[in-house]
């Protein structure tokens, strides 16, 4: 997992970790619109029901009180109050026959609706014939018949439709409506058909049947609505019962019943007094029924207001709340590429340009800000101690000048003292030639002498002075040699601050990687530090490997400083044993001039000592082999300390062409 978030920068993988989260939950807000758009829509399609259904109950109401006056009329034979009171009340069934048949719904099934008005609109078709039949009182079509027919398509339609209501309240209301509808068309039917039987005081046994059927038909309705509707109507349809003229109705009704053996000769009410009862009692049911109405339009208004709001609401909180997390998360992304950004640039800027005097940002309280504090601690350490270094090595090149020139004064020193070997060597090979002659010569063996007195007083001032050259020699190489040792001294301090520094990046390394253990604990939640903490591993990866390669430069410091030391030490050891044959040749230069100056003392003895002079010659002539062994060594000597010096110095040549490379200060 890790080396798929490392393929990708760190705010592109940051966009993709908090993204998801944020698509996801826009994708599930808007499932909760669509639901509740959904909604809202099943709750204009339940208004629509609630409102056709009210139509339809409003054309069987107002058709129920037309069949009744119609009864009255043709009872009375066209006579009497009802007769206007059935003409107005045929406007109302027009108009509400109007408003049913003209009603438009947006939300049902268009077939449906239609196929349901249309045989309401077939119904509706024979509606003035009958009313013309009644208006002659010559009816071939049962008016009573026609009405309930119509009223009971309406009441079925009703029905129907209310299978399309989707809200189980509403729902429950359309039962409880449906039920006291049946009851009032059952009670208008009853009331018409007793209205007749008490205008003619007679029955016949097929209507009493039909009457008997209404009453039980009208009860099975009631219990339906006892069982459907909710309690506050329950109590309605409780107190109606209570009134007087439900219970009048009930009583004449009873007692028809008794009358099932006298339908001849039925005796009761006047139908005028029994039609302004039964009417009453239909009032009643029709307050109920008006309550559950009103109860059914209010709830699926609602209904249908808090899904619109619901949806609404969802909508615009998703909306304001989606653009809050990407902007939230597009200001993130924007300071965490910035940060991260500027630190890398820094960084490629130090190690590409060798520039320590860049720093990091460190501004703010997170984890980057804090390893930019750090990464900045450690450049102002290394350039603290490079500074170091670069003062220690141009000391170093400075003594070494010294020491160069030094060493070649040293050569020239030997060249010149090898040449006056030479010379006496040549000379005291003449003297042992002819120190067979010295009897004869004695004058010329005494100038001779002199001149060897003058040559063996040079050569002993020649030897003074490089007596003095080589002990100055031998002083400056044990300063070098203590420069040498303290430049080493510092090498190694410098080696034991760059591990101090090595083991601070394996440390910070450590604890980048136990950020990624919890991270990796903390699961989702963690993936966000996951991935800081690698970049921070990264970090402190790059400065071990910055601190190997200053380990590595200075460990190549140190192996020079430590070759430089051990030539300075062997220069030293080179000076001593020059010193030490300066001071011998001196010795015998001196011990030649006694040697002389008792050749001159006791000349007029030369020739009484030949052998001993032959001798005492043999022994000066192997002494000045020997000096001039000395000198050539000693030149020797120093043409290599010369060599090793110059070579020492071209080294710390390029340490500091090395150091020079870094940029410590702006």
């Amino acid at each position: 997992m890790q080396s798929l978030f490392r393929r990708f920068p760190l705010y592109v993988t940051v966009t993709a970790i908090a993204g998801v989260p944020i698509v996801l939950a826009i994708i599930l807000a808007l499932t909760f619109v669509s639901h509740f758009n959904t909604k809202a829509n099943q709750t204009l399609q339940d208004s629509d029901v609630v409102t056709l259904i009210v139509l339809y109950d409003n054309l069987a109401h107002n058709l129920a009180v037309e069949r009744g006056l119609t009864a009255g009329v043709l009872g009375s034979k066209g006579k009497g109050p009802q007769v206007a009171k059935l003409a107005e009340q045929r406007k109302k069934v027009d108009t509400h026959a109007s408003n049913l048949l003209g009603s438009q719904s947006l939300h049902i099934a268009p077939k449906l609706t239609q196929d349901l008005i249309q045989n309401v609109r077939q119904q509706l078709g024979d509606l003035n014939e009958v009313r013309r039949q009644v208006d002659t009182l010559k009816p071939t079509l049962s008016p009573f018949s026609y009405y309930s027919n119509i009223n009971q398509l309406a009441i079925d339609n009703a029905a129907l439709l209310l299978s399309q209501i989707s809200t189980p309240e509403v729902s429950r209301l359309g039962e409880s409506l449906i039920a006291v509808m049946t009851m009032k068309e059952r009670a208008g039917q009853v009331r018409g058909a007793l209205n007749g039987v008490f205008a003619r005081k007679s029955a016949t046994a097929g209507l009493y049947s039909n009457i008997q059927n209404y009453l039980e038909s009208g009860h099975y309705a009631q219990r339906n609505a006892t069982l459907t509707m909710p309690s506050e109507f329950i109590n309605e349809l409780n107190k109606a019962e209570a009134n007087s003229a439900w219970q009048q109705v009930e009583d004449v009704q009873r007692d028809f019943l008794a009358q099932k053996n006298t339908l001849d000769r039925v005796e009761g009410p006047q139908a005028s007094s029994w039609f302004a009862a039964a009417t009453s009692r239909i009032k009643l049911i029709n307050g109920v029924r008006n309550l559950i109405q009103q109860k059914m339009i209010t709830l699926s208004v609602s209904e249908q207001n808090e899904a619109t709001y619901n949806k609404y609401l969802t909508l615009t909180t998703t909306l304001i709340l989606s653009l809050a997390l990407i902007f939230s998360l597009f200001i993130c992304v924007r300071m965490l590429r910035s940060t991260v950004g500027s630190a890398t640039k820094t960084l490629a800027i130090m190690s590409q340009n060798r520039d320590l005097s860049q720093s990091l940002d460190e501004s703010g309280k997170d984890e980057i800000s804090q390893i930019s504090t750090s990464v900045n601690q450690l450049t102002t350490n290394i350039r603290v101690l490079l500074g170091g270094v670069t003062d220690t090595n141009a000391n170093s090149l400075e003594k070494l000048e010294s020491i160069v020139s030094g060493s070649q004064h040293l050569v020239r020193s030997s060249q010149e003292t090898s040449g006056k070997c030479a010379n006496i060597a040549a000379a005291m090979t003449q003297l042992t030639q002819s120190s067979t002659d010295i009897a004869g010569s004695a004058n010329s063996a005494s100038l001779e002498t002199e001149k060897m007195n003058q040559q063996v007083e040079q050569c002993l001032t020649q030897s003074e002075t490089s007596f003095d050259n080589v002990q100055s020699l031998s002083n400056q190489i044990d300063e070098t040699q203590q420069c040498m040792e303290e430049l080493e001294k510092d090498a190694q301090s410098v080696s034991s601050i760059v591990s101090t520094i090595g083991s601070i990046s394996e440390q910070t390394n450590l604890l980048a990687l136990n950020a990624a253990i919890e991270s990796a604990r903390a699961g989702e939640h963690g993936r966000g530090f996951a991935v800081v903490s690698s970049e921070v591993r990264d970090l402190a990866q790059r400065s071990k490997e910055a601190t190997e390669d200053i380990s590595a430069l200075l460990d190549k410091i140190s192996t020079n400083t430590a070759r430089a030391v051990e030539n300075m030490r062997k220069s030293n050891d080179a000076s001593q044993h020059t010193f030490t044959s300066v001071n011998s040749v001196k010795d015998s230069v001196s011990q030649l001039e006694h040697v002389i100056e008792a050749v001159g003392e006791h000349i007029n003895s030369i020739a009484n000592a030949t052998t001993e002079q032959s001798k005492a010659s043999e022994a000066v002539d192997q002494d000045i082999d020997n000096l001039n062994e000395i000198s050539d060594r000693t030149g020797s000597l120093a043409s290599e300390m010369t060599n090793t010096v110059i070579s020492y110095q071209q080294e710390v040549d390029k340490v500091q062409s090395q150091l020079g490379e870094f940029k410590l200060h702006t």
